[in-house]
């Protein structure tokens, strides 16, 4: 007997489904829309993804809106044995844990579609239950689209502060920032094929900036169906070498001791240890498919003359920082910056081999942490033991703009805050 269940292939025929779907873009076009509406879009551009399942919460509702308004419009009616149906359908729920639990069953039942859902904040803080099993539990073909809000907080606010994200760190998923529509769009396109390689088998979480990404427009390219579908399906295994469908004879449930509970947690760190090397070759692929960068695990500008002050950040704030920078260098000035974009697992040996000649990082927290800030540990880990001093601050938080005023403030403490220092900076103040 297999004591982790037994797998029909011959039960399920994907070809039928794959053959319905109706593409949404037949040529690649330059559109304008928000990030919800990006995210959507790619959605609902994958012939694996056939049910969405959700509930809604500011500011990722607007995601489950558009999926809903599109296929309730009958965009992907089809006929079948004379009557029309549609070829996906939205799953709403009556709440965010009942949503996780959805997700865990439609996974295991077909570990070759594609299951998704969007949320923020207390939302995701609803899922916790479902959402740390499913990080061991070998189901890389969900995806969760986090939406960032500050986390159960008081006093509430609802715009994009990425508080969510840290605090699910442990979950055991991916988790990929992103700034900007085109980002987004292309992460959605990218993570599957990560998370459901049979070497890593880990759900996949893509997240950005609410209000600031999720609700305001800019244009960006989309690609058409095929040859999305294409991507995905080359590096997609067409059957998944963890059951599909459990029949229940297991001989190990749901409850072990502590050597078997060690041993999980091996293997999950182990499949978590090969998502940089399969994020890179995926990477690779997307950009020769479609010409754009793949997911990279940050973005390094001005790093080219290692300079000895750098700036480590996180989301659409950084491109006021990189206009600030790209203004002192002109005046003279040696700066960096790095923006991270893979939060877990965290890139530390290549980050620390990209700042390893630096003299001083001021790294940057948009979520309120009670030490020197989340984002400041792990970058200070990632350089431990060289002869760099960092510093941290706190900015953004709640989703408030970082002003020029801001950065250039942060840029002139690099040179007076001691090493482990950490400054709240708002509107050029320090607080």
């Amino acid at each position: 007997m297999n004591p982790y269940g037994s797998i029909f292939p011959e039960v399920l025929d994907l070809e039928p489904l794959r053959k319905k779907h109706i593409p949404l873009y037949r040529r690649q076009e330059r559109i304008q829309m928000d990030g919800n509406g990006a995210a959507a879009i790619a959605s609902l551009q994958f012939w694996r993804a056939p049910i969405y399942a959700g509930f809604p919460i500011t500011p990722s509702t607007k995601w489950l809106e558009m999926i809903s308004t599109y296929i309730n419009a009958g965009r992907f009616v089809v006929e079948e044995n004379g009557r029309k149906v549609s070829a996906k359908r939205v799953k709403l729920l009556e709440a965010e844990h009942a949503v996780a639990d959805y997700l865990v069953g439609a996974a295991a039942a077909c570990r070759e579609l594609i299951f998704m859902t969007a949320t923020s904040s207390v939302g995701l803080d609803h899922m916790t239950e479902t959402t740390r099993s499913l990080g061991a539990s070998g189901l890389g073909n969900v995806v969760l689209i986090n939406v960032y809000r500050a986390t159960a907080n008081y006093p509430l606010c609802i715009e994009g502060d990425p508080s969510d994200a840290f605090a699910h760190r442990d979950d055991g998923w991916i988790q990929v920032v992103c700034r900007g529509k085109q980002q987004i769009y292309d992460t959605l396109i990218q993570l599957p094929v990560v998370g459901m390689d049979p070497r890593v088998l880990i759900p996949t979480m893509p997240g950005y900036y609410g209000i600031k990404d999720s609700h305001r427009s800019e244009p960006f390219f989309v690609e058409p169906d095929s040859k999305i579908h294409e991507f995905q399906d080359s590096l997609i295994p067409w059957r998944c070498p963890l059951p599909g469908l459990i029949v229940g004879e297991t001989a190990m449930g749901n409850c072990v001791t502590s050597a078997h509970f060690q041993g999980f947690k091996w293997e999950q760190k182990k499949r978590m240890d090969q998502v940089l090397s399969v994020l890179t070759a995926s990477s690779k692929k997307f950009e020769e498919v479609f010409g754009r960068p793949g997911i990279v695990p940050f973005e390094a500008y001005f790093m080219e003359d290692r300079p000895p002050r750098v700036l480590v950040a996180m989301g659409p704030d950084a491109g006021t920082a990189y206009e600030v920078i790209r203004r002192r260098r002109k005046e003279g000035e040696r700066l960096g910056l790095v923006v991270v974009r893979l939060l877990t697992p965290f890139p530390s040996s290549l980050l620390r081999e990209a700042l390893k000649s630096a003299g001083v990082i001021g790294v940057v927290n948009n979520a309120f942490h009670s030490e020197r800030g989340h984002l400041t540990a792990l970058v200070s880990e990632a350089v431990s033991g060289l002869p760099i001093q960092t510093t941290g601050f706190f900015a953004g938080l709640g989703g408030a703009d970082i002003s020029v005023r801001s950065w250039e403030k942060m840029i002139d403490l690099l040179s007076v805050l001691k090493p482990g220092e950490s400054r709240f900076v708002h509107e050029g103040e320090v607080l």
